[in-house]
């Protein structure tokens, strides 16, 4: 809720406003119950009733101007509420599609990746998960250390695990022996045509 410049807040002129405004009503409430003899007094008496009269409709009036400062705040909170739960929902709903948008887009539009299988040897596979595909990249760079120096630590990592084939259906597991490896080695080709067009149904996985 906005506070006014002085930095009291609306409820605190409510409360004070209300305070004041019951004092007052004591005020008037003691003074009409005297019933003075003298003319004088009678008159002062009547003063007095009028000066807290002025009195008690401005304090009234205050005490409207203050609940109707809260009613503005309460409505501003409102409203400052709903935009932040807005802007949340929105948020959500385009994290939700950048992330549907990634699992469904692959490596490029309609693109598919190679895939070394102990049957068929290197096939095309289109993974539509990004974690799928970030794990036959580490596949292609374990065979290349294995080939290029004998290591088989990234093939030891790889071991027992699969990605999911949109292509075939299937879960395709990840070849590591390096004897299979290097019996399909003359089938690697890293060049222009490492990427496929998944709707060409060449060498794709049955």
């Amino acid at each position: 809720m906005a506070r006014p410049r002085n930095g009291t807040s609306a409820h605190t002129h409510w409360r004070r406003a209300l305070e004041q405004l019951a004092d007052l009503e004591n005020q008037y409430a003691l003074i009409e119950r005297t019933r003075p003899r003298k003319p004088w007094k009678k008159g002062a008496r009547t003063r007095a009733l009028n000066s807290l009269s002025r009195r008690i409709r401005a304090a009234r009036g205050q005490l409207t101007k203050a609940r109707a400062a809260i009613a503005r705040g309460a409505s501003q909170g409102k409203s400052a509420k709903k935009l932040a739960k807005q802007k949340r929902s929105e948020a959500a709903k385009k994290g939700w599609a950048t992330r549907r948008a990634q699992k469904s887009t692959a490596v490029g539009p309609g693109l598919a990746m190679p895939f070394l299988t102990a049957e068929r040897g290197v096939v095309f596979v289109w993974p539509p998960l990004k974690s799928d595909r970030s794990k036959i990249g580490l596949h292609w760079n374990a065979i290349d250390e294995l080939l290029s120096n004998g290591s088989t630590d990234g093939l030891a990592r790889l071991a027992g695990d699969s990605v999911y084939d949109e292509i075939s259906g299937k879960r395709l597991p990840f070849v590591t022996d390096p004897a299979l490896i290097i019996a399909h080695s003359d089938e690697f080709d890293f060049g222009a045509a490492f990427y496929r067009d998944r709707h060409q149904g060449d060498r794709f996985a049955a």
